[in-house]
């Protein structure tokens, strides 16, 4: 892979362009990052507004019709519906993983078998999360496994 970057005081806007034969795993995970890169969802603690990257959110979570957003730090309730936050963040890698959560892939340190045909994720800061197994196939195809 050639990565070349031409920086000139002229250009208002970044510009990314790529230049392949074929996407492959590899590329389709950086256009996923380039894509998300500067993208933020809004999280509520306290009254409080706060802008969230999404390279920051480990998993969504729909806990009686409330939308939670989790990172390593903080918890912050959204306004936002889980079904909408799954259709904008279609091509990235948040994937829907049960009914009620929304995990961020790139936050997944391992998978192993659970009961009933299920998975246990454990994230990179030592939290587990259940997949379904309505998810699962899916899951591992995106993971590669």
């Amino acid at each position: 892979m050639k990565l070349t970057i031409d920086k000139n005081e002229l250009y208002l806007d970044p510009e990314i362009i790529v230049k392949c034969k074929e996407i492959d795993d590899v590329l389709q995970d950086i256009i996923s990052y380039i894509g998300i890169a500067d993208k933020k969802m809004i999280g509520e603690v306290d009254g409080e507004l706060f802008f969230i990257p999404l390279n920051n959110i480990l998993y969504f979570e729909s806990v009686d019709k409330v939308v939670y957003i989790y990172t390593d730090k903080q918890v912050y309730r959204s306004s936002a519906k889980l079904y909408v936050l799954e259709e904008q963040l279609a091509d990235t890698y948040f994937s829907r993983v049960s009914k009620t959560t929304i995990l961020n892939l790139k936050k997944l340190n391992s998978v192993r078998s659970a009961k009933n045909a299920k998975l246990e994720g454990l994230l990179f800061n030592k939290e587990k999360i259940l997949i379904s197994r309505q998810y699962v196939a899916e899951i591992k195809k995106r993971l590669g496994v």
